[in-house]
Parts: C-alpha cells; sequence; structure tokens
C-alpha cells in the first residue's frame, strides 16, 4: 500500500499548524473525472436549458417526443462542447473510445449481459502454473486476452465482443472511418 503523502500548513492569522494529508493520484483523478459531474451538470443547465426549452417551445413537436428531442439536443450539445475542449488529435481519440464504449453498453444491452464482466471470468480462468514464471503468465493472459474478443462466447450468440460491438456501432453508423 502506498503510504500517504503530508504536509504541514500554518495558518498565517492564528498561527494555527495543520498536517494536510494529500490526495493520491488516483483520488485526484477520480475527483476531477467523476466527482465534478454533478457541478458540471449544473453548469451545462445553465448554458443549455433555457435555450432547448425556448427551441422546442418554438416547434411544432407532437408533446409525446418533446422530452425525447430534448435529451438529443442536451447530449448533442455536451458532446460537441466536450470534442471542442479538446486538442483534435485527443478528440479524435477520445470519440473512437466513447464510440466503443457505446458499443459496448449497446451489446450488453442488446444481449443482456455485462461483457467485461464476462472477460474478466475468461481471464480468472487462465492458470498461472500453466506457466514458466510471472512474465511469461503475463504474457500469456495478454494473449489470451487479446484472443477472446474474437471467439464466438456463448452469452452474445456465439458472436465474438467485437462482433457484438462492431454490429451494434454499425446501426448508428459509428463504426466508419
Amino acid at each position: 500500500m502506498e503510504e500517504q503523502k503530508t504536509h504541514v500548513e500554518i495558518d498565517p492569522v492564528t498561527g494555527e499548524v495543520t498536517t494536510v494529508v494529500e490526495d493520491s493520484p488516483e483520488q485526484i483523478a477520480e475527483k476531477q473525472l467523476w466527482g465534478k459531474n454533478p457541478g458540471r451538470s449544473h453548469a451545462l443547465r445553465d448554458i443549455l436549458f433555457d435555450e432547448l426549452m425556448s427551441h422546442m417551445q418554438d416547434e411544432n413537436i407532437p408533446d409525446d417526443k418533446k422530452w425525447e428531442m430534448t435529451f438529443m439536443m442536451a447530449v448533442n450539445s455536451t458532446m460537441d462542447l466536450l470534442l471542442d475542449s479538446l486538442p483534435t488529435d485527443t478528440a479524435m481519440d477520445v470519440s473512437y473510445c466513447f464510440d466503443n464504449m457505446l458499443g459496448l453498453a449497446l451489446a450488453n444491452k442488446k444481449y443482456d449481459v455485462n461483457i467485461l464482466a464476462e472477460a474478466k471470468k475468461a481471464m480468472e480462468s487462465v492458470n498461472p502454473d500453466d506457466f514458466d514464471g510471472e512474465e511469461m503468465y503475463v504474457k500469456g493472459l495478454q494473449e489470451f486476452e487479446e484472443r477472446w474478443w474474437d471467439m464466438g462466447q456463448p452469452a452474445l450468440g456465439m458472436r465474438s465482443p467485437n462482433d457484438a460491438i462492431y454490429e451494434a456501432l454499425s446501426k448508428y453508423g459509428l463504426n466508419e472511418e
């Protein structure tokens, strides 16, 4: 276990001495990537909500479709903001990764399965005793995992996970270059 870093702070007004425990890089990343999402949601509401609602009132959209249209517009605007905030090469990488995660989620939903959990179970079946040392085990595990994504899986109707994801993405045109 990594030892937590600390430092001492002295309040210049009161002279109070406090020992501060510093967050680990993982804690910092978790706070930045996910912990701020409630605040981001409120900020996006303040940026987008009034305009979306105004647009929805101006459009001749049936009431039963207004919520869906509002959702689609909000998500599209959010994706635009996110990808516009990144350098182009990073935005390209993020968009490909995001598309793959969408494909994974869509395939999970279609087949009522958790593909990542299935991959983990399969990886756990690889016996370390079948290898000459830790290095060979890690290499064998990596090779097995790479092959697993192209192997037909019973939980996917004997489709490979990669094929199931590709097919899910094709419905939305997200597997095209």
